[in-house]
């Protein structure tokens, strides 16, 4: 990926048509994103601005997010200052990325007032700032205290910019002075040239270097300016390793033939890439007190099978007190009373054996003594054998439930993992008086290349409830082989079912389990009159006959292509 300034550049003229829109509300969605409703040109737009340190952007959105109830006091500055105000400049300052945002208002006496709204988009130093007409600090998204910090971003300082080395305009004469700042001979002209442009990435650079082949002094200059001229713009997101994105396509990956896909705007291009990651960052952080909790009972439960185990294999010793007891019975008129040990025949082995005796009990509490050992070991072993299958099988459960929770994408799948774990017992069940809302179960919906309906489940509730009560007898169910994953149905009988359509149903499977990483995953399939439930075992757990094997690889670009998006 790449928000560098020059992708910043083509977007603050793509969101030009936002100038002279007026602010109808503004909310914030958490401690580092806000989103201010524009009406502009008789449209209402939403443009999203965060300054989260993985997640920092800017671009108008059409994804809905909850809001907090209680606004911050960040929240509280921009409503009064430029709620009901207007958008009357978006200035990129240089060519980095950094953006000033000017709102003319009236504040509560009925004066005229500017504001600007500054953006960071810096990685972990990004920052969002609100600042008067005289550059001094309203507020801040996150404040820099004068300690141990080379600027101050306090209410009441005057706004310095980042301290960052000064750097040369690509977009301006300035790059002419380049090539005195590069030394062609020690080579890494491509780093040289990232420490000395401003608002160019590696990715950039990439680019310039493929189309140039190599940099010389008098090549360097006209080689970025003519990949500046040459990339226009058309939002691509080129799905390598590394998911990298940029607002015209690169040779780097058009040589390739990387996989791509393509976007109207930028803006629908950084809201089609950040915002499953930023949603499926903020439930993981709802759900890490779940996840800890299984996490913790997955390493219990292995603690209490190492222990059964011990155990078991201490019970092996059972036989040799029960024979023990039976000769020390058998040869009782030889034994002398009060003995460390005796020494008798035994008749298994045709061999004299010692056996160790208590010295304060006679032969018959002695001989009685190993019998009761023995019976004690057999009952031990009995337990043990039982109580191993039950951890296996909470094992198994627990170990598919941090599965299930890897794959978490909604508040509403942390809330049903949450009231899974009540109901067996795992935490304790918490009153409130809140009124909870009702909602059924929601099911991730997919479709075939031959338009045929796919349902997910992602947890238990939606599995049991998926294969249990939505599907039919004649539909047809999918779940990977020996190992952890979702339910998968193809809600349509056979006879519409083709070889297309089970292939991608299956790899839909693999990709929501275990062996999601990996390659030739067996996806087992039958009909749903087929599976069954296992009676007395945990949420999840099913036997299924009748069914076909098919081996597939994951794959998230072709997943993703098939995905159902939610309205």
């Amino acid at each position: 990926m790449a928000l560098d300034g020059n992708f910043v550049h083509e977007l603050v003229d793509e969101l030009s048509s936002l100038i002279g829109g007026r602010v109808n509300r503004v909310h914030q969605i958490d401690d580092m994103t806000v989103t201010i409703r524009i009406r502009s040109n008789r449209v209402n737009h939403q443009l999203l601005i965060s300054a989260h340190p993985t997640y920092s952007r800017f671009h108008i959105t059409h994804e809905k997010y909850e809001t907090p109830f209680d606004p911050p006091m960040f929240l509280r500055m921009l409503r009064r200052d430029i709620e009901g105000g207007f958008l009357n400049k978006i200035e990129q300052i240089g060519n980095d990325r950094r953006v000033h945002l000017h709102f003319n208002n009236i504040d509560e006496i009925g004066d005229p007032i500017e504001r600007v709204l500054i953006l960071e988009i810096m990685g972990r130093h990004s920052n969002i700032i609100l600042t008067d007409d005289e550059n001094k600090i309203i507020y801040a998204i996150k404040h820099l205290t004068p300690n141990n910090n080379e600027r101050t971003v306090m209410p009441g300082f005057t706004y310095t910019a980042p301290p960052t080395l000064k750097k040369l305009n690509p977009r301006t004469a300035e790059l002419d002075e380049l090539p005195k700042f590069i030394d062609f001979n020690s080579g890494k002209v491509g780093k040289q040239i990232l420490k000395h442009v401003e608002g160019v990435s590696p990715l950039f650079i990439s680019e310039v270097e493929n189309r140039t082949k190599y940099f010389k002094p008098d090549n360097v200059v006209l080689a970025i300016r003519e990949t500046l001229k040459a990339l226009e713009r058309e939002p691509v997101l080129y799905h390598d390793e590394k998911e990298n994105y940029y607002y015209a396509p690169l040779s780097i990956f058009e040589d390739k033939g990387i996989e791509k896909t393509t976007y109207e705007t930028l803006s629908e291009l950084l809201d089609d890439f950040y915002h499953n990651r930023y949603v499926h960052a903020r439930v993981k952080q709802q759900a890490q007190d779940y996840y800890h909790v299984v996490s913790q009972n997955i390493a219990k439960t292995k603690r209490k099978l190492d222990n059964l185990a011990v155990d078991l294999e201490e019970s092996k010793s059972m036989d040799e007190y029960q024979k023990y007891g039976e000769l020390l019975t058998a040869y009782m008129h030889q034994l002398k009373p009060y003995s460390e040990s005796a020494k008798v025949f035994d008749y298994y082995t045709n061999e004299e054996v010692e056996i160790p005796l208590k010295k304060n009990l006679s032969p018959a509490e002695n001989s009685q003594r190993y019998y009761s050992l023995y019976n004690k070991m057999k009952n031990r072993q009995n337990e043990a054998v039982k109580q191993i299958e039950i951890a296996e099988n909470d094992l198994e459960y627990f170990e598919n439930l941090l599965h299930q929770m890897e794959s978490i994408t909604t508040s509403d799948e942390v809330e049903e993992i949450r009231e899974e774990l009540m109901e067996q017992g795992v935490i304790k069940y918490k009153k409130t008086n809140k009124k909870k809302k009702k909602t059924g179960v929601t099911l991730s919906e997919y479709k075939t290349s031959n338009r045929l309906r796919v349902l997910v489940g992602k947890n238990n509730k939606q599995n049991d409830y998926l294969t249990n009560r939505h599907a039919q007898n004649n539909h047809l169910w999918f779940h990977v082989k020996d190992m952890p994953g979702s339910h998968v149905v193809i809600t349509h009988t056979e006879n519409e079912i083709k070889e297309s359509d089970i292939r991608e149903a299956a790899k839909i499977a693999a990709y929501f389990s275990k062996g999601k990483q990996s390659e030739s995953v067996p996806v087992d399939y039958t009909l749903i009159k087929h599976v069954k439930n296992i009676p007395g075992t945990k949420p999840g757990f099913v036997t299924y006959t009748n069914q076909s094997t098919v081996f597939v690889t994951p794959d998230e670009v072709t997943v993703k292509k098939l995905e159902v998006k939610s309205p």
